[in-house]
């Protein structure tokens, strides 16, 4: 099969790689996380450092390269150096800076911690602005607004995120169900899911096998899927309709949450406003049939 033509910019090639991504082999699929999760750092790197860095060898990352049309490794890597280029700089470098204080004075300075999580939240909530888009937030509040139910499931870190999504729709009075595992019935919950509702998934890297598996099935039975997730290579990403990213990482052995918390507080903020600006127009269109119907 003859390869594609190589990407210019590298939105293309990141679209590329998401919808190739189940195509490629293990080896290759290593590599296009690495890509997707940290393409700053491959920017930099020689292919013996991005090699080691994905457990594979040299001549894999030549034919990963050639596999989306290019010549070889040297090509492909100008993409991700002109985003470099013309980007921020690197998350995980401020990121980096953070921890690295860190660790240095908490020791025996445990204000160090808070102030330490503070900053990498502030950080987290800087990149959040920029790198969510208005259109995807606009399209998130109409598929939750038009559910006939919604289901809600996160695990372990993600469950927090999880359960306020549910405490917020509970309280606009919207039908939902937080799939919570207790008693081990989300197999049967998930079956009662029709193509008119929606499946509301939160997961973050090491991703929970059971939301993995629970969005797997509702992508393969047309459930809308809605996620909230930290990578473009994510499971959740590739089977949902709409998702969002939130970068983070690690600060001293956790993840802070406040970009994934305000990113669900403004969804829930937005849906209200959405419902009541609907239930406004509504009104007025009906009053304004009757004040033209005749006596």
């Amino acid at each position: 099969m003859r390869n594609p033509e190589p990407a210019k910019d590298f939105d293309r090639l990141r679209e590329a790689l998401q919808q190739r991504f189940e195509t490629l082999s293990p080896h290759l699929q290593r590599i296009a996380q690495y890509a997707l999760g940290d393409p700053n750092r491959l920017a930099l790197q020689t292919v013996v450092e991005v090699a080691g860095e994905t457990g594979v060898q040299p001549s894999t990352l030549i034919r990963f390269a050639k596999v989306f049309g290019f010549s070889g490794f040297s090509e492909m890597q100008r993409v991700f150096r002109l985003r470099l280029i013309e980007g921020a700089p690197s998350f995980r470098d401020q990121i980096h800076e953070h921890r690295s204080k860190l660790e240095v004075a908490a020791e025996d300075d445990p204000a160090a911690i808070l102030h330490g999580f503070t900053d990498a939240s502030v950080l987290a909530l800087e990149h959040l602005k920029v790198d969510i888009d208005g259109n995807t937030l606009r399209e998130a509040v109409r598929m939750m607004d038009r559910a006939g139910a919604i289901y809600v499931i996160g695990q372990r870190r993600a469950f927090p995120v999880a359960a306020y999504l549910a405490y917020g729709l509970t309280r606009l009075e919207y039908r939902c169900h937080l799939l919570d595992s207790v008693g081990g019935m989300v197999p049967q919950q998930i079956a009662t899911l029709g193509s008119d509702d929606l499946l509301i998934a939160v997961s973050f890297a090491e991703y929970a096998q059971p939301v993995v598996d629970v969005v797997g099935d509702a992508h393969i039975r047309d459930v809308p899927v809605l996620a909230i997730t930290d990578s473009l290579a994510s499971p959740l990403a590739r089977n949902s309709s709409r998702y969002f990213v939130v970068r983070d990482t690690e600060v001293h052995r956790f993840r802070p949450l406040a970009a994934p918390i305000v990113l669900a507080q403004s969804l829930i903020i937005a849906l209200g406003y959405y419902r009541d600006a609907r239930a406004a127009k509504s009104a007025a269109r009906k009053e304004m049939h009757q004040t033209s119907s005749p006596a």
